[in-house]
């Protein structure tokens, strides 16, 4: 019998809703991101995301502790990210748009050198070019914006140091769009509308639902 894990998540984009995985499944997710991001033993994580939420699972903590990197976890607060990151000098961090919002309030974010991150994860909602831009400027060398859903767990595709997207997606997914530019992975509907021509990520359809299943 598969062992069953049940999220619920974290409501960053609509209403918080239930969503079940096998970890069977959640490993095949932890390596591919691995992979992606070419964790190792070398790495410095530092993790702001709670275990309610699949990005603790396929993005940052576990990858972390799988791939034997030096992980620094904590419940997120601006000031004391910016004075692990100043201590720690984490090599692979990842941050939605809302985090930085909040840790550009502060007067540390402004002069924080983050040369020491070669690569980064953001996602979730919306990317604005000027804010991968922003990050660049501050030494981070890899700014990847992935796509994916707690029921499709991220990356489904990637756009690297850009708003917009590659639509190849990693193996073990299939994408097609709808007329109106609706995300549908392997044959279920996301209720995400892209821009379809210019590979872009635009909103999310109001979805009535508030319990999925994934296997």
């Amino acid at each position: 019998m598969m062992s069953p894990i049940t999220l619920f998540t974290s409501g960053s984009t609509d209403i918080p809703k239930l969503a079940h995985h096998t970890k069977e499944n959640l490993y095949k997710h932890i390596q591919r991101s691995i992979k992606t991001i070419e964790l190792s033993h070398h790495d410095i994580v530092l993790d702001v995301y709670p275990a309610n939420v699949i990005a603790h699972y396929t993005v940052t903590a576990i990858p972390a502790l799988e791939a034997g990197a030096h992980l620094i976890s904590l419940n997120f607060n601006p000031y004391e990210y910016i004075k692990l990151f100043k201590e720690f000098k984490p090599t692979y961090i990842s941050l939605i748009p809302k985090h930085i919002e909040i840790l550009e309030k502060t007067k540390e974010w402004q002069n924080l050198d983050m040369s020491s991150v070669r690569y980064m994860v953001t996602g979730s909602q919306k990317i604005n070019q000027s804010m991968i831009n922003d990050l660049l400027n501050k030494g981070i060398k890899v700014v990847a914006n992935w796509y994916g859903m707690t029921e499709f767990p991220p990356p489904v595709f990637i756009g690297n140091n850009s708003s917009s997207f590659d639509f190849t997606p990693l193996d073990g997914y299939s994408v097609d769009f709808t007329d109106e530019g609706e995300c549908v992975i392997n044959g279920t509907h996301t209720g995400d509308i892209f821009d379809i021509k210019n590979k872009i990520f635009l909103k999310r359809k109001k979805i009535k639902l508030n319990n999925t299943w994934k296997s």
